[in-house]
């Protein structure tokens, strides 16, 4: 009988720091900005963010999905957070992997491009590799369907100027894609104008979507 109630109490102690915890990674996320983000930072660096990682990529994950113009301050928040504990930009970049997947089998083109999002600026912070961002645009450009190549599009305008300067090749076999497509493929006419304004903003060297925005 005693073993069952210090079990019991156990039990409740834990769930009740597991929720203080999740108050402590909660809090932080869904109020950081450009202007408080080294405040934030050490909110939660003083929580438990090794037993807490993935609440923080839950939190985060839902806090982009709702606001992708934070976008950018989600990713530098991680950046900072992942060169003490690259853990958590490890997970953060596997579960969002998982998230788009999940996503483009399903067709649904708002979590896809939410998804896609992330991982550009995950991919502009060095946190998620250049490979993976190849490997995202390959698979939605492989079976070009207006919606894929939609999200094709808004990957490749915040990850473009990173491509650019760090792996030039590959943007260019891209873009061929993208020629290809806009010239072979069977897209709405909306879609062919968004491929042509993609090349613009190439040929203008990105420079309304920096790989890291000052702020």
């Amino acid at each position: 009988m005693l073993d069952a109630q210090g079990s019991t109490t156990n039990e409740a102690g834990q769930r009740a720091s597991w929720e203080v915890l999740k108050k402590k990674i909660n809090g932080p996320v869904n109020k950081v900005n450009t202007s408080n983000i080294k405040d934030v930072i050490v909110e939660l660096f003083s929580a438990n963010l090794i037993r807490g990682r993935g609440l923080y990529c839950r939190s985060l994950m839902r806090a982009q999905s709702l606001s992708t113009s934070f976008t950018p301050v989600y990713a530098a928040l991680t950046a900072v957070i992942n060169t003490k504990l690259p853990i958590v930009g490890e997970l953060l970049v596997t579960r969002l992997v998982v998230q788009f997947r999940r996503a483009f089998n399903r067709d649904d083109k708002d979590l896809c491009i939410s998804s896609v999002m992330f991982l550009a600026h995950l991919t502009n912070q060095r946190i998620a590799h250049e490979v993976l961002a190849f490997q995202v645009v390959s698979l939605l450009l492989e079976t070009p369907t207006d919606d894929s190549v939609e999200v094709a599009v808004a990957f490749m305008r915040e990850v473009g100027a990173f491509l650019a300067e760090i792996a030039p090749r590959v943007l260019n076999a891209v873009f061929d894609t993208f020629r290809s497509i806009l010239h072979e493929a069977d897209i709405d006419k909306r879609v062919q104008y968004m491929i042509e304004v993609l090349f613009q903003i190439r040929r203008d060297g990105f420079k309304d979507s920096p790989p890291i925005r000052p702020g």
